[in-house]
């Protein structure tokens, strides 16, 4: 089957999906026969909250028994302006079930440390009618939060420093009304009583009022999942060895074994004082224990999300496109949702297929972020390119490349272009030639391999593709561009934190931007003020995958070659197998701390927020993937190397649209006995001679203020620096598998979108289009309007951006939500989203002005592209060339099509203009607005 034929849009959960020979019924929003449902469920109290994420926001997706389980959207979280694939997060729901706090954060969140830690959103959802209150702090991404106690309280957690900040919320008021300090690394909060209690180290600790701790249980390893019951205990695990044990303490510091299992067959969850303990062997597990009368075992997957009494569990949720690289529908539509469950007690199984639906006010800016100060939008007109007041690029960027220049777009690749460029790279062998002006740039003709050499690995051998393909899906999704660009189309490049803004739509802070570019992120060397690269390479590794592949993976063999200088080897060094490469990635993402010149006990080495041991991953967690594709939804889980390991193994999806069958992205690795069987034990990197970290015997640091835990440093600088061999790699490990021969040629791809290249409109149309007439539309090397263009604009669109006074300067927050895409009239448009006027630091209006006077009666028309274009509330400033100016507003959503609409004809006497602001009465940030050509067609006879 050929590349084209192959849809970038992954499938549903398995419940979502129906084979068209199969004669059962398509899943539905809710359980349809009631006789698989237990006696009185429509008095039942039972209630079951899940979410799930895609490019709209995080959707908290709520069903009562009592109405058969039908699913419904309590809430649609996101935060305007920040560009992103998929949000990520996770629930926890308060003792009477009618409220959740959710904490979330775009995908990308999960690379950056500072973002996992202390980059994250919170809100209070309340379940009944949805109203959502968004928290005024930053919190952690980690599995743990938020906490849910027995009643209406909730505890967040943060990492600040050496310490821990616990951030208590009343969910009743939806109110912070408590903040404290504790030292030490403190996961797995929970309220407990009027105290709140927490995994530290090796010890279950209770946190008073005044933020001091007392030991509640010593344990032989790092407890999780803290589950309060009704009757003043707290259910907990706890790793040992292979085996994972369930435990309970009473508020009294009395602590109990109740039962153990293999590592990821048991785990506890609970809701309302009800203590759940989940896995296929449960039941024996725990048989010889008198459990609390608040305890149930449930017969499910130990992984299963339960309801609120327990009369349901899921068992699958997704929707597919968390492991599809998260590209954008044309229509920025949620994604539907499939949900597989089943009832414990019973063989009884259900599908859902649930439709998430937006609310505006989860969509409003959250509190945690400054919104800056805003002031007047309009500012006095200058024909200087370099004014970032009118120029749609930035030219007080920090960063080397600027957004939305027409000339410097990216080409987003479709997964198997992104395959045969990698497989290529590592090869040594990526040397197709690029035309100049390739992709409509003014570079001159190169090879990606020429720009950016492989570097030879020291030791010998090269880097398996299957690794550089998992790195490619855990730093970008497999995007070069923006994933509001399709395969085949052009816009913006994707980018990390371009604008230093931390996920606010109204904040610019240069000073903190991170220069991330494309499909590898490559980020050194891409810095403004960065000689390492000459413009002619961050120019071509920002508009060329193929480019950006080759400089991501020069990045990786230098981190490799760094690590062998220093003997930092895994399982001997042998590079062709997958695992061997675990360090490396290490580095890849968080960096190599180098020794100290002037201190030989300095520490040294790889940072402790990707150690495995790190008590901010759950401590029962398998491979990533290797339990489903449901992984996807919360890589937070996992460390950067065990995530790009997962996608080295499984692939990313994408779905075969002439079978609705769910297949590999790209080619995994190979495993001699047939799976993945080689990651490391997560304590593999926590020694207490190594790095000062040892989970089975915690120690105390001499005078330090660091309570007993894995890492015994008050610093955490508990930082890998050895050799270190865990398998017998010619047994066990993986290796590649090339999909592409030097020499194969580049795959082709047929974007959805074509641009409209010829003017349908009466030749004597004055068109003004978007662009100057000097900006070349162009796909790679093609030109898809060749021979079809048959039409000049006349006329120049300009803009001016809403600004900010912030730290100083001004600044202009309107450009953060500001993008361009390669398709509708000629090949290119402009896009925002509507916002109120109020918020005048994020309102753009651009004006359309023809090179002539227009004397008599014309139509304006206006071109609407066929997607990224759907507000109803456009509406249209038309200045008649004598100071008269009439108004027309329209919808701009054509039902997916290129389209010339007439905003009506006019008596015009001078030189005309037309503006377009983004400023509506309705704009919430959620429906997009384009500027496309427009065109002034005089009217015969008049």
């Amino acid at each position: 089957m050929s590349v084209a034929a192959l849809a970038l849009v992954a499938p549903l959960a398995s419940a979502a999906l129906t084979d068209p020979s199969d004669p059962a019924p398509a899943p539905t929003d809710r359980v349809t026969d009631t006789s698989q449902l237990p006696s009185g469920w429509q008095k039942s109290g039972d209630r079951i909250v899940t979410y799930d994420g895609d490019a709209t926001g995080l959707h908290v997706l709520v069903a009562d028994a009592a109405d058969a389980y039908r699913w419904h959207t309590a809430a649609t979280l996101s935060e305007p302006g920040v560009d992103t694939d998929q949000w990520i997060g996770q629930t926890c729901v308060t003792g009477s079930g009618d409220r959740a706090v959710v904490v979330y954060a775009p995908r990308q969140a999960v690379n950056d440390q500072q973002g996992f830690q202390q980059g994250a959103f919170a809100a209070v959802v309340d379940l009944a009618d949805g109203r959502v209150t968004k928290l005024p702090e930053l919190v952690s991404l980690a599995y743990f939060n938020p906490g849910c106690g027995d009643g209406e309280q909730a505890v967040l957690t943060r990492p600040q420093g050496d310490n821990t900040e616990l951030l208590t919320v009343d969910t009743a008021r939806a109110k912070l009304v408590r903040q404290q300090t504790v030292a030490g690394q403190l996961t797995s909060a929970v309220p407990f009583g009027n105290e709140i209690a927490a995994a530290r180290g090796d010890a279950v600790v209770s946190v008073d009022a005044k933020g001091d701790t007392s030991t509640l249980a010593r344990t032989g390893g790092t407890p999780f999942r803290l589950v309060p019951d009704a009757h003043r205990g707290l259910a907990y695990q706890v790793p040992d060895g292979k085996q994972v044990q369930v435990r309970r303490v009473t508020s009294a510091g009395s602590d109990q074994l109740l039962g153990s299992g293999a590592l990821g067959s048991l785990a506890v969850h609970g809701n309302g004082g009800r203590v759940f303990v989940t896995g296929r062997d449960a039941e024996e597990a725990l048989k010889h224990s008198a459990l609390p009368r608040s305890w149930r075992t449930l017969d499910v997957p130990a992984s299963a999300e339960v309801s609120t009494t327990g009369s349901l569990a899921l068992t699958s949720v997704g929707n597919g496109t968390e492991a599809a690289g998260g590209r954008r529908t044309a229509s920025d539509l949620a994604q539907p949702v499939g949900i597989d469950a089943v009832l414990p007690g019973s063989d009884s199984s259900v599908g859902f297929k649930v439709v998430p639906k937006a609310a505006a006010q989860g969509a409003e800016q959250s509190p945690a972020l400054s919104d800056g100060v805003h002031t007047d939008s309009v500012h006095m007109k200058s024909t200087a390119d370099d004014d970032p007041a009118t120029s749609t690029t930035d030219p007080d960027r920090a960063c080397a490349v600027t957004r939305n220049d027409p000339k410097l777009q990216s080409l987003q690749p479709s997964t198997a272009q992104a395959e045969w460029a990698t497989d290529l790279a590592v090869q040594g062998k990526l040397d197709v030639r690029r035309r100049s002006g390739w992709n409509g740039s003014e570079l001159p003709s190169y090879t990606p391999q020429d720009l950016f050499p492989s570097t030879p690995l020291k030791g010998g051998g090269r880097v398996p593709a299957q690794v550089m393909l998992g790195v490619l899906s855990q730093e970008s999704n497999l995007l070069q561009a923006s994933s509001r660009a399709a395969a085949g189309e052009s816009s913006n490049f994707i980018q990390g934190g371009y604008y230093g803004n931390a996920g606010s739509v109204h904040t610019v802070n240069w000073a903190a931007a991170d220069c991330g570019y494309g499909i590898a992120q490559v980020t050194s060397g891409m810095a403004k003020a960065d000689t390492t690269y000459t413009a002619e390479q961050q120019q071509a590794l920002t508009v060329d995958y193929a480019a950006n592949i080759a400089a991501g993976l020069q990045i990786l063999q230098d981190k490799w070659n760094q690590l062998y200088d220093r003997g930092l080897l895994v399982n001997g060094g042998d590079p062709k197998y997958l695992e061997n490469w675990w360090l490396a990635l290490w580095a890849y993402n968080s960096g190599l701390n180098l020794p100290s010149s002037t201190d030989a006990s300095a520490p040294w080495g790889l940072g402790w927020f990707n150690n495995p041991a790190n008590g901010l991953y759950p401590a029962d967690r398998t491979m990533f993937l290797s339990s489903g594709y449901d992984d996807a939804r919360t890589p937070n889980l996992w460390t950067y190397p065990e995530r790009v390991l997962g996608w080295a193994a499984y692939s990313q999806q994408k779905t075969d649209p002439a079978t609705g069958a769910a297949v590999r992205a790209f080619t995994v690795g190979e495993w001699p006995s047939g799976a993945p069987a080689a990651e490391p034990a997560h304590d593999t990197f926590c020694k207490p001679t190594a790095n000062d970290c040892d989970i089975t015997k915690p120690r105390k640091v001499a005078g330090s203020s660091q309570p007993e835990g894995p890492c015994q440093r008050d610093d955490f600088k508990c930082w890998w620096h050895q050799p270190v061999s865990w398998t017998d790699c010619t047994a066990t490990c993986g290796t590649e598998v090339l999909k592409y021969a030097a020499g194969d040629p580049e795959p082709k791809v047929a974007a959805p979108h074509p641009a409209a290249c010829t003017s349908t409109l009466p030749a004597n149309a004055l068109i003004v289009d978007d662009v100057p007439n000097t900006v070349k539309f162009r796909v790679g090397s093609a030109n898809p309007c060749a021979g079809k263009r048959n039409w000049t604009s006349r006329g120049t669109l300009t803009f001016t951006f809403g600004s900010a006074q912030q730290n100083g300067a001004t600044v202009y927050p309107s450009k953060i939500d500001f993008h361009q895409l390669g398709a509708g009239f000629g090949g290119h448009f402009w896009l925002t989203h509507t916002r109120v006027p109020s918020y005048t630091d994020s309102v753009v209006t651009g004006t359309w002005t023809p090179d002539r006077k227009v004397v008599g009666s014309a139509e304006v028309m206006v071109h609407l592209p066929d997607h990224e274009a759907n507000t109803p509330s456009a509406t249209y400033r038309i200045d008649l060339g004598d100071g008269t100016v009439v108004e027309k507003t329209i919808s701009q959503d054509t039902g997916g099509k290129n389209a010339w609409v007439s905003l009506g004809s006019y008596d015009f006497a001078g030189t005309p203009s037309v503006s377009l602001s983004s400023a509506t009465a309705d704009g919430t940030g959620d429906a997009s607005i384009a500027w496309d050509a427009l065109a002034f067609v005089p009217v015969r006879g008049k």
